[in-house]
């Protein structure tokens, strides 16, 4: 093998196996964390429990793909103690998405797949900015999370997300990247938006929370409620600008139906579910 050649990768997060894929290094994946689920590739290989140092360097991978958010700190660390080679993403923007994208596909010895891909994630951010620039900014919150209430702060992908389809972040600085915060929170009269990824447990986090007095602005409409898809909105990967075209274009549908412009309550649809994006293969 060449000096510095990838012959197998072992990723440790869904995002950076959904990443690895859409850099055309699928078939140098040896195995999969236990959450991977995307793209259906994935189905056919092994898998192994993110925290478990001797199941990874068992598969004797030449490069493990790791994320700060997302992998045990002390398993990157022990692996590097082990001479094992580990390659770091911290996606906390676009812009960042595109550079991993660039570092990555160079690490795995796909350098113009690197270069195309991260070509892509910003073209569509372009045509995104576009459409966004005609809407009005409202404020806003990413909820990860509803009991307890966990939002993204300033410095997280979520962040970006919420920035670039024209809304303010209404959450702390300085508080950790996903803070747990009061739910009084929804209350404040200046949140117009809450964005939240679309899965049961988010769902059902909602229902008991509008019955609460903390949810009274959401129950009544006051407070647009949009849902984006799950993966693509919980997964600073590939997919990511899925999301953000599936929020502008949710935003667009609800401020501008037709001639005017409403503001947020506006009967009916004050609680959106967003179209799901048609995607673009990776």
């Amino acid at each position: 093998m060449p000096d510095g050649a990838v012959l197998r990768v072992v990723p440790l997060a869904p995002d950076v196996t959904e990443l690895a894929f859409a850099l055309g290094g699928g078939d140098l994946v040896a195995a999969v964390p236990a959450a991977a689920d995307h793209p259906p590739e994935v189905k056919r290989l092994p898998r192994f429990r993110q925290e478990d140092v001797e199941a990874i360097l068992s598969l004797h991978p030449d490069l493990v793909l790791a994320t700060t958010a997302g992998s045990n700190a002390r398993v990157i660390e022990r692996l590097r103690e082990l001479g094992t080679r580990v390659f770091t993403t911290d996606v906390t923007s676009f812009d960042r998405l595109a550079q991993a994208c660039r570092l990555v596909g160079r690490a795995i010895g796909r350098p113009e797949e690197g270069v195309r891909l991260a070509d892509d994630v910003e073209a569509r951010c372009t045509l995104v900015r576009t459409r966004a620039a005609t809407l009005p900014r409202r404020t806003a919150l990413y909820v990860v999370w509803w009991d307890p209430l966990i939002v993204g702060s300033p410095g997280t992908f979520h962040h970006d997300l919420l920035k670039r389809a024209a809304l303010d972040n209404l959450a702390p600085a300085g508080a950790g990247r996903y803070p747990r915060v009061d739910p009084e929170l929804l209350l404040d009269p200046r949140l117009d938006v809450v964005v939240a990824p679309d899965e049961k447990d988010l769902r059902d986090g909602f229902a008991r929370i509008v019955r609460s007095p903390a949810g009274e602005r959401l129950a009544s409409g006051a407070v647009q409620v949009l849902w984006l898809p799950a993966d693509q909105a919980s997964r600073p990967g590939p997919r990511l600008p899925e999301a953000l075209e599936a929020l502008v274009a949710a935003r667009v549908a609800y401020e501008k139906p037709g001639s005017g412009v409403r503001g947020p309550g506006s009967p009916p649809d004050r609680i959106m579910t967003t179209p799901q994006p048609q995607g673009r293969p990776q």
